[in-house]
This record gives structure tokens, sequence and C-alpha cells, in this order.
């Protein structure tokens, strides 16, 4: 009886010590939440205070009446989707790398390759617009002395070539944390089990196959997630690099979305945009939980 009154007792405590934690986020994330979807169905201009109920009216003007919006999806979806695969692989090969090699060098890539993480986004756009200058830029001026003149573009000017370069800047910035992401992971893998595979005969390849790959299933989980809603929700690096042009080929959600409310005043079109975005991000990471536990009983 002592032991459950003891345990009833400690029960008690943690949800007490957690109701802080609870009223922080229904203040500062339920409540907010819920209002911007509530303010969705109204005609709402976000500054006189009285506004009219329309119903889902909001909702049937942006699937039907709204194309630029279902444009920027695309836009952001395919930036998502492919920065992520090439973060993904590139910094686990990268971790991988850093991984076998000396304890000095470790640190040393482990910090360059950090390095860009840190960096404000304003610090980022005012550099790569500098290096991707089409007249004086490092790219086209290394490519112009390889003789490879053909080759030059004025990367964030031409429709062909803009949301590619941003995908390619976005890679360069954050692959320094997926590649930290995974060296912990390797990190943490018993080293009895490596060595182990190594007297039973397993080479690099097979450990890599066998125990580095799968037993990082759970990071590869995370990074996606973190990379997809990353992606889905950028807006910093697209509007201080390209404006969203050329015209509106790198015009994002997000962009979208700030200039329907702040520059055309229509905050409950915003507010509907918002909402129907946050659905799909939370669709995305739904789908790549189930994609990781089916994963995981597959094994």
């Amino acid at each position: 009886m002592k032991g459950n009154k003891l345990e009833t007792k400690k029960k008690i405590a943690g949800y007490f010590f957690l109701i802080p934690s609870f009223l922080f986020l229904a203040t500062f994330l339920l409540y907010p939440l819920i209002k911007s979807i509530v303010m969705s169905f109204t005609d709402w201009n976000g500054f006189n205070p009285e506004y009219n109920w329309v119903g889902i009216e909001n909702y049937v003007n942006l699937f039907t009446d709204t194309p630029a919006y279902w444009s920027s999806i695309k836009i952001n979806l395919t930036f998502a989707i492919v920065s992520t695969l090439i973060q993904t692989v590139l910094g686990f090969f990268l971790a991988f790398a850093v991984y076998h090699m000396t304890h000095r060098w470790q640190n040393f890539y482990k910090v360059a390759l950090y390095i860009p993480v840190i960096l404000p986004a304003s610090v980022i756009a005012v550099m790569w617009r500098f290096m991707l200058s089409p007249d004086t830029g490092l790219v086209n001026t290394l490519l112009r002395f390889a003789g490879l003149d053909f080759l030059c573009h004025a990367w964030v000017g031409e429709n062909a070539t803009a949301l590619g370069t941003i995908i390619a800047v976005n890679t360069w910035q954050y692959v320094g944390f997926t590649m930290v992401l995974y060296y912990i992971a390797m990190q943490n893998i018993p080293l009895d089990i490596l060595e182990s595979a190594e007297i039973d005969g397993a080479g690099k390849w097979q450990k890599f196959r066998y125990f580095f790959l799968p037993l990082t299933a759970g990071t590869t989980e995370t990074n996606v997630i973190l990379s997809i809603t990353g992606g889905m929700k950028s807006f910093a690096l697209f509007y201080m690099l390209t404006g969203g042009g050329p015209g509106t080929a790198t015009r994002v959600v997000s962009m979208l979305i700030y200039n329907t409310a702040f520059v055309d005043y229509k905050f409950y079109k915003a507010l509907t945009m918002s909402t129907v975005l946050f659905l799909i991000i939370l669709a995305l990471v739904l789908l790549s939980r189930w994609l990781g536990s089916r994963h995981s009983q597959t094994e």
C-alpha cells in the first residue's frame, strides 16, 4: 500500500511540474494556432476589430481561384524534397568519412562544415550574390578560367537555374548540420559490435551496409522531418537572394503569404493560406514518420 501511495504522489508531483510548460504551450502555441484557424473563416483585414463570418468561402476561393498559391506550393515541395535528398545523402557520407579520420582532422572538419549553419541568412545571401554575379562572381570566373564559358549563367537571374542555385546554397549551408547528426549517431554505435564484425572478416563496405546504415535509420528519419519542414517554411534565403524572381520562379509560399498579409492587407486570405500550408507540412511529417516506422518493422 505504501509503495502504491508513493508512486501516486510521484505521478501527481510530475503532473504538477508539467503545469507551467502546458500553460506556456497553451498560451503561445495552441491559442495562436487555433485563433488563426478560426479567423481564416472570416473576412478580417488585419486592422478592423469587426469582421464577418464567411464559412468555407476563403477555402473554396483558395482551391478554385488562386493558382499562384499552388504554383508556390510546387516550388516549396521541389525545394524541400530535392534539398532533403541531397543533404541526407551528402551529410551521411561526410559523417562516415569524418568518423574514420584521426581525432585532429575530425575536429577540423566538424567545425569547418558547421560554420555555414551558424551564419545569418543575410550574410549567406550577400556572400552568394557576390560569388554568383554573372560578370565578376567567383563561380563564373572559375568556369571561364577552366574554359567552360558555355556553363556560365546569371545563376539567380534565369528561370532555368534560379531554384537549383538556391537548393545548392541551402545545401551548402545546412549539410554540416546533417553531418553532425549522423556523426553523433555513428559515435553511439557500440565499438564492440564493429570490432566483432572486423574479427569475422567484415570490411568497410560490410560494416557500412549492415551496421552504419541500419543503426542510423532513426537519425535519417529525424533529418528528413527537419529538412522537409524547414524547406516548406523557407523564406529568408529566397527573399534576400532572389526576391522570388526572376518573375515568380522562386516565389515560395511564405513570400506569397507575407505579400498577401502585409502588402495587400488581406489577412483572411493569408490565414487561409497558412492553415493549408500547416496541414500540408503536418501531412508530410506524418508520412515521414509512417515510412520510418514501416522501415523499422521490416528490419
